[in-house]
């Protein structure tokens, strides 16, 4: 029986230099809150809902005074009778402080490196579906 030849590989291209890239951001995992804690925040907000509603956000800011380190949360609070409006109307809850302490206090469910958030806005359907953001200083 006759022998194979034998195989060779096709020469490699020529190697050429590159631009280096920088790394695609990582996506953080972030533990989605737990759904009583948002129904506890919603139960501030619908109060002041109109029958016809069909989504509600908070944006909470965090205002740290550099000098002092001193925390101040704002909150801002929206309803809108239609998905597609990002502007909304002003909605105003049983207790404003209550809830953007509240929010603030998810922090626990983000990674010690995500916590540095300057906004976060957690948006509230009428269907029952939430979404938490966070926005992060630049």
């Amino acid at each position: 029986m006759a022998k194979p030849a034998p195989v060779t590989p096709p020469p490699a291209p020529a190697r050429r230099e590159v631009a280096a890239i920088a790394p695609a951001p990582v996506a953080i995992p972030i533990a989605k809150p737990d759904a009583k804690l948002i129904e506890n925040i919603f139960a501030c907000l619908s109060p002041g809902l109109p029958q016809d509603w069909k989504k509600a956000w908070v944006v909470v800011t965090d205002l740290v005074n550099a000098a002092s380190k001193e925390r101040k949360l704002e909150a801002k609070f929206y309803f809108a009778t239609s998905p597609a409006d990002v502007t909304g109307e002003e909605l105003v809850p049983c207790d404003a402080k209550e809830i953007a302490q509240r929010i603030y206090g998810l922090n626990a469910l983000l990674p010690a490196e995500r916590r540095a958030w300057n906004q976060a806005t957690l948006v509230i359907t009428s269907d029952g579906d939430f979404e938490l953001k966070y926005d992060y200083p630049k």
